[in-house]
């Protein structure tokens, strides 16, 4: 579990950018097909160790 402690951040950091990408490219009008994708797994990736402390908590 220690991993999470660094790996947390940078998926943080990630979204965080990918979130950036995606409103630059739908202000410019571009395809953001990769964007919402991207933003759908970090979602994920940040919302399972969330999941993961709660049902530790909860036992």
């Amino acid at each position: 579990m220690h991993y999470l402690l660094l790996l947390y951040p940078l998926i943080a950091v990630q979204w965080f950018l990918n979130v950036v990408t995606l409103l630059e490219k739908m202000k410019d009008g571009k395809n953001y097909h990769n964007q919402k994708l991207l933003g759908a797994v970090y979602s994920f990736f940040l919302a399972v160790p969330v999941l993961m402390i709660l049902i530790r908590v909860y036992e």
